[in-house]
């Protein structure tokens, strides 16, 4: 039995970008907004600021590896490839 999958309409990439969208602010600004508090509190020890940013950078890059991976699990399998 062969299941096809529909591919996605253009309303179902929109509203899935704008899922992306929302949540890189709602993560994003809080993230951005804590690197200068973090750099101008005195109270903060020596390299906790680059600690922060290097957790927020990984971060960023394994959330759009894991994105990429489950975009690319999701396309329907080419046959036409011999």
């Amino acid at each position: 039995m062969v299941h096809e999958v529909e591919p996605e309409s253009h309303e179902d990439r929109g509203s899935t970008s704008l899922v992306y969208i929302l949540a890189a602010i709602t993560l994003g600004i809080p993230a951005l907004l804590l690197i200068p508090l973090v750099g101008m509190n005195p109270g903060v020890q020596e390299g906790t600021l680059t600690i922060i940013v290097t957790f927020i950078a990984i971060s960023a890059f394994v959330t759009a590896a894991v994105i990429e991976i489950k975009r690319l699990a999701d396309q329907p399998p080419d046959d036409d490839h011999h």
